[in-house]
């Protein structure tokens, strides 16, 4: 006979049913992801991360409706079942998801208001992390190619972002079993093919870690070379780049 559900007095050891999922999920004020039967739980966000990841997910939305995608965008409450068989469920939210109508409008009741149907997963996923350590970074790249990039999900595209201007892509193409990892510049990044005609503006995420930097000028600077004022030393390398190159 199983042990009553203690909501006040959770064990993180124990295995769980997908029905006591359900409960703990509706009752519980703890944010978990569900792996092995097991309950993983995730510390809330600091609030510049949190902002960092709703601006992404705003531009993401955008792009899906001027574009008329008709898709889902998802952050870190939707969660998906990243399992490789029916057998165990492996349920993570990914910081920013994104799930396309081709997907979506096939799913069923289960699927759409539980984890007890068919498992699902978004084409493209984010996650934003201060990396400061070798440790931190093997975790989430462990995610991405084990997790996100499993076998049997749906996962073409991935972005590890971390504030401190570092960016990792994960990349799948149809015929590849696993994704190709590179490291990029601190700069606009292309949705490619899997998100056609999106770009994420990088500006925007470092006015974000800027809110609060007593070294921002106010006022800004003006380009040596035309009369633009640009507000940062990231803005300004970008103008530079992008009109002076």
């Amino acid at each position: 006979m199983r042990k009553k559900l203690d909501l006040d007095n959770l064990d993180l050891n124990r295995a769980y049913t997908k029905e006591e999922l359900k409960i703990i999920n509706n009752n519980l004020k703890v944010q978990t992801n569900f792996e092995n039967e097991r309950l993983i739980p995730i510390p809330q966000n600091p609030i510049a991360k949190e902002a960092i990841i709703q601006e992404i997910s705003r531009q993401l939305g955008n792009w899906n409706i001027q574009t008329g995608q008709g898709g889902l965008v998802t952050t870190s409450q939707g969660g998906f079942n990243f399992s490789a068989s029916n057998r165990r469920n492996k349920i993570i939210a990914p910081d920013i998801a994104f799930t396309p109508d081709t997907t979506y409008i096939t799913l069923n009741q289960k699927q759409l208001w539980s984890f007890n149907g068919q498992p699902f997963t978004p084409i493209f996923v984010v996650e934003v992390a201060v990396v400061t350590s070798d440790a931190i970074l093997n975790a989430i790249d462990n995610r991405m190619k084990n997790d996100y990039f499993a076998i049997n999900t749906s996962v073409k595209l991935g972005w590890i972002i971390d504030p401190m201007n570092i960016i990792w892509v994960y990349k799948k193409e149809n015929n590849e079993k696993f994704p190709t990892r590179h490291k990029c510049d601190w700069d606009d990044l292309d949705g490619g093919n899997v998100l056609p005609g999106f770009t994420l503006e990088i500006s925007k995420i470092n006015d974000i870690m800027l809110l609060g930097d007593d070294d921002e000028v106010e006022e800004g600077e003006k380009c040596p070379y035309c009369d633009s004022i640009l507000n940062s030393v990231f803005n300004m390398m970008r103008h530079m780049k992008k009109m002076h190159n």
